[in-house]
């Protein structure tokens, strides 16, 4: 955005930018953010400058080289993370090698180092069009919002730029553990004191599946927060973590469950079967349908603060768009989970076994030599 368009020239651009509350862009490997929060007297001007730098950036050849050093280094540094390779492995293990899930999004540094202007310029025009946006404006708008919104936009060309469609993530055909060294983590003065890392990843369904709701229920019940089954029983009463949880990742047709946290090493094991031990209770035993409310309460708690801010009031319109899913749905779909479809999905879901199941195990050791 500093780079300017075709009317904010750079050094307008930055001041453009400095007049607003917070504004920045961000790059995922799905989609483009330019979010901002402004006073409702701004808006013309972001309006102006946003439809300007997005749809005719300037690609100012200084711009371009000194952000091409900030990626760079933002590359290395990444890199430079001593996990970041076997947290790599593990990615490729559970979503495939050179999936588009784990695309790492700072991109490729040669790629990097040789884009020239006009090389970004035909990037650009391959989908920054209004037809692959959306524009939501929230908060004290004027009663002409419609007429600046048409003054800025009206005129761009539509495009013939397409959604990317992630593809499916493919079930696992066992299960791969790493067991990798990470003298980072080395602790010298005694060995009960170091600290080791787990990733426990296997294959759930997307956001869009029937069950879907259930395993949101399930993951919030094996380690979603301070009262779930792993932190109650590795962090309270085993004493092995500090923090362990679990997590659902479920859109962009991917489906995982994740599972981890940082455990004493010398007990690493005790805390992995430990793992697996409650994930195998609930196969087998009906959950409390008060721990099931419990949740249900903690989410509706959670979406009345989202209501609080503009930001969240953007966000359910970006999911009722996207997904066709409204609050008042978004309750009906969690009030409709019982106890058994619960267990139905942690015995759909969960893995057979610590020995026999299929999933990706990464256990990052001090100890290990």
């Amino acid at each position: 955005m500093k780079g300017g368009g075709r009317k904010f020239a750079p050094d307008a651009a930055e001041r453009v930018i400095g007049t607003f509350g917070n504004i920045n862009a961000s790059t995922s490997s799905y989609e483009t953010r330019f979010p901002v929060g402004m006073l409702a007297d701004d808006l013309e001007l972001y309006l102006d400058f946003i439809s300007d730098v997005v749809f005719q950036p300037r690609f100012d050849l200084g711009r371009v080289n000194q952000e091409r050093q900030r990626v760079l280094r933002e590359t290395a540094d990444a890199k430079s993370n001593p996990a970041f390779q076997d947290n790599k492995d593990f990615m490729d293990a559970l979503y495939g090698v050179d999936s588009p899930h784990t695309y790492f999004v700072l991109g490729k540094e040669d790629v990097v180092a040789r884009a020239t202007p006009n090389v970004l310029k035909a990037f650009h025009e391959r989908g920054y069009n209004p037809n692959n946006m959306d524009l939501i404006l929230v908060g004290a708008l004027p009663e002409n919002v419609d007429e600046l919104v048409a003054k800025y936009f009206a005129d761009k060309p539509r495009g013939n730029g397409t959604k990317y469609e992630f593809p499916r993530n493919p079930n696992l055909e066992g299960k791969t553990v790493f067991h990798r060294s990470a003298q980072e983590l080395y602790n010298g003065q005694k060995l009960e004191s170091n600290s080791a890392h787990f990733s426990i990843g296997f294959v759930a369904p997307t956001d869009d599946a029937e069950d879907g709701y259930a395993v949101g229920r399930l993951v919030q019940i094996l380690g979603g927060d301070a009262n779930s089954r792993l932190f109650k029983r590795v962090s309270q009463e085993m004493g092995l973590a500090y923090g362990i949880g679990s997590n659902y990742i479920c859109k962009n047709n991917a489906g995982a469950i994740n599972v981890g946290g940082s455990v004493q090493a010398t007990r690493a094991d005790e805390a992995i079967d430990t793992t697996f031990h409650e994930m195998n209770r609930l196969k087998n035993e009906l959950v409390d349908s008060d721990e099931l409310a419990r949740i249900n309460r903690n989410a509706i708690y959670g979406l009345a603060k989202h209501f609080e801010t503009n930001e969240g009031h953007v966000g359910a319109i970006e999911v009722k768009w996207d997904r066709g899913l409204t609050p008042e749905l978004h309750l009906q779909k969690m009030d409709a989970v019982t106890p058994e479809m619960v267990r139905e999905a942690a015995n759909k879901y969960f893995p057979k076994s610590r020995a026999y199941g299929r999933y990706v195990l990464l256990l990052r050791d001090p100890l290990k030599k």
